[in-house]
């Protein structure tokens, strides 16, 4: 009961607290029927909005490699009886294969900052990390004939690797992309090696600020994502989420 409780009372904060805009985008962006697709669904505060919007014609397909919270999103699909929720226990990339997950150390040994870029003790951070399956939206869904209508990415800074791995299908099938993407998660180049590579496939970008979606071009990383002291990426004005369509 509790887990139910706690489960609703996370997708209600997302939907008109933390993520209002982002939740409001998934929901007039998807129909009954349609399939879509959770990459890094973490606790699944997206994932109940997903589920939901597509119903029972449709499918979302959420993919969470840490361990405790697949063992917390199977729970949930049972207490909700989530018929329309494929979960799968592994991560995406640009190659299948197996890879090191690193989770930052936390007292519940899961955290939002998992991650299938290396990490190491000189960033300051105590690691678990776990091998891990990872397959591709190409291996997945594209060579299944499987077409999502939508993508949810939060994957930590790896985003340029899953969406390598995602060639074709975004070539052929054009699903509209919610994404998490910051120049402090990526280790290698920056968020516009990101939004280039989406924007050679045709795609138009857009980020998300309180008062709603602003063209991609207005975007200037040393303003919108500007570093500080402290938890700087909490201050106002500061982006993290994009669409692309």
């Amino acid at each position: 009961m509790i887990n139910r409780i706690a489960f609703l009372y996370r997708a209600y904060r997302y939907r008109y607290r933390i993520d209002p805009t982002e939740i409001r985008y998934i929901l007039a962006n998807l129909r009954p029927g349609d399939t879509a697709v959770d990459v890094g669904c973490h606790k699944g505060g997206y994932l109940y909005w997903m589920q939901r919007r597509v119903g029972e014609r449709g499918q979302v397909f959420a993919f969470e490699p840490q361990p405790r919270l697949f063992a917390y999103l199977q729970e949930i699909q049972q207490l909700f009886g989530f018929n329309n929720v494929q979960l799968e226990h592994k991560g995406l990339s640009s190659a299948p294969g197996r890879m090191e997950l690193h989770v930052p150390a936390s007292a519940s040994g899961t955290s939002p900052g998992a991650t299938l870029n290396r990490l190491t003790a000189t960033e300051g951070l105590a690691l678990t990390r776990h091998q891990v399956d990872v397959s591709t939206l190409d291996d997945y869904f594209h060579k299944r004939g499987i077409r999502p209508a939508l993508l949810k990415i939060d994957v930590e800074g790896h985003e340029l690797e899953v969406l390598k791995g995602g060639r074709e299908l975004l070539a052929v099938c054009k699903p509209r992309i919610l994404m998490e993407c910051e120049n402090r998660h990526i280790q290698a180049g920056s968020v516009q090696d990101v939004f280039d590579f989406l924007l050679r496939l045709g795609y138009v970008g857009y980020f998300i600020t309180q008062g709603g979606l602003r063209p991609l071009q207005e975007f200037d990383a040393s303003l919108h994502q500007r570093a500080g002291e402290g938890r700087y990426w909490e201050a106002e004005g500061y982006v993290n989420n994009f669409v692309f369509e």
